[in-house]
């Protein structure tokens, strides 16, 4: 008797994992792609359309993706319009750009694409070995550092990190965002724990990230950007991610390592706040929706 229950049940565990299986693979491979919806419906030629999270306190932007892309598109004085959206690209990701009719994801993909067709290139002038410490940098801030704050803020200060930015008013619905900051916090450690770093305590997971700040601080040094003089692509990264930690008051050790160990660091991203984001404050407002007759 009990043999046959516990074949039974090795039977439906293993019909059950067909099924996820069917349905990934349909879901993946076989469905068919739905067609791409414009956001701007009437768009304007050679105006890159930014479409990203809605605005919030202190810091913009919770996506340093997008901060990162914005702060590039005023760093090269092309045409851009911002579109606030909750509606992610054709491939999942937020920022995106629409461009003559084309949607384009991925910050870096778009960076690449747009000096491509309108010919500015804010990094043409750097040395090719410069370029690939710029590049090594990118990746271990977008691949590593940035992922130890989302398991910061995300999977361990949730609660908190909507109320201080309060995402509940500033978004379009306040029980997305209560809904959402119930479920992210399990889903960022176990995205964590499949990455690798969540297999830490976290005290270690800080300290690599201690780490990556300290070469960073070492490589740019005493220069006002981290190229030299003169502003580049790479800059506009170290600010996106490095506002994250320098403007969301969560308590970040990250911010206070910053301003202990490398305030070199700290002045930059002031620097280039200063010399792209004199109206940050107000746009932030602006954006800011207004109440509907029945929040009334």
């Amino acid at each position: 008797m009990w043999l046959w229950l516990f074949s039974l049940l090795l039977q439906l565990l293993g019909l059950l994992l067909l099924l996820v299986v069917l349905l990934l693979v349909y879901r993946f491979k076989l469905r068919p792609t739905p067609p791409m919806v414009l956001l701007k419906k009437n768009w304007e030629k050679d105006v890159v359309y930014l479409c990203q999270f809605p605005l919030c306190p202190s810091v913009r932007s919770i996506s340093p993706f997008a901060l990162k892309l914005e702060t590039w598109l005023k760093l090269t004085g092309l045409k851009y319009e911002n579109i606030h959206t909750m509606k992610f690209s054709s491939k999942g990701q937020i920022p995106y750009i629409e461009l003559n009719g084309e949607q384009i994801p991925d910050s870096n993909v778009i960076i690449e694409k747009l000096k491509e067709k309108f010919q500015v290139d804010p990094d043409k002038d750097i040395p090719e070995t410069d370029l690939a410490v710029g590049h090594a940098a990118t990746l271990m801030i977008e691949n590593h550092t940035a992922h130890i704050g989302f398991h910061y803020r995300y999977g361990h200060h949730m609660e908190n990190f909507l109320k201080t930015l309060k995402c509940a008013e500033y978004y379009p619905s306040a029980k997305a965002i209560k809904n959402w900051g119930r479920v992210q916090p399990y889903l960022t450690r176990f995205r964590s724990y499949l990455h690798g770093i969540g297999r830490h305590e976290n005290a270690d997971i800080w300290e690599m990230s201690f780490k990556d700040l300290a070469a960073l601080s070492s490589l740019l040094g005493t220069k006002q950007f981290f190229h030299g003089s003169q502003p580049s692509t790479v800059d506009c990264m170290l600010f996106g991610h490095l506002a994250q930690f320098l403007f969301i008051d969560i308590g970040f050790p990250q911010k206070t390592f910053l301003e202990t160990k490398c305030p070199n660091l700290v002045e930059l991203v002031n620097r280039i706040k200063l010399q792209f984001w004199q109206d940050w404050d107000e746009s932030i407002e602006q954006a800011k929706p207004k109440p509907s007759l029945s929040d009334i």
